[in-house]
């Protein structure tokens, strides 16, 4: 009986920490290999010949600065503008969003708020929405956002 403790302690001692290390290295691979994207996206659809795109997007850009680096929000452009089309479509597919392309695709002068993993639209944004009407939108729909991974998780 006591060989058997002894040598069931050896075991633990001696693969135990290994066993440890192997879970670190596997979770921290994993962390480094899909680096998470913001489950909020909030796509523009565009063009230079847009008047709407011409109001809307310095209005989203300095909201986007005063939100700063550490919004949870993964901003998209399309541009259809003639002769910088091309590959437009592939950006929505890298994006994993081309649902909601296909649905906008060819609209100019609004930001759509969605979800990427459900495809769901939470708000289309015009050229109506001011400056502190998209903050609030933007901020909202995080939120909601953080409310659903939460309950997601649990």
């Amino acid at each position: 009986m006591r060989f058997a403790i002894v040598v069931l302690v050896a075991l633990t001692a001696f693969l135990g920490p290994n066993f440890v290390r192997a879970s670190w290295q596997d979770d921290s691979a994993v962390a480094a290999e899909v680096p998470a994207e913001p489950r909020l996206v909030a796509a523009m659809f565009r063009s230079s010949w847009c008047g709407a795109c011409r109001i809307l997007e310095p209005r989203i850009e300095d909201v986007r600065a005063d939100l700063g680096e550490s919004a949870d929000v993964d901003w998209v452009r399309f541009n259809f503008t003639w002769g910088q089309r091309d590959g437009v479509r592939d950006l929505a597919v890298e994006e994993g969003i081309e649902d909601v392309y296909d649905q906008f695709a060819g609209g100019t002068g609004f930001l759509v708020l969605m979800d990427r993993e459900t495809g769901q639209v939470f708000e289309v944004v015009t050229m109506r929405y001011g400056r502190e009407d998209i903050r609030e939108a933007v901020e909202r729909w995080m939120i909601v956002v953080d409310r659903i991974e939460a309950a997601e998780e649990v």
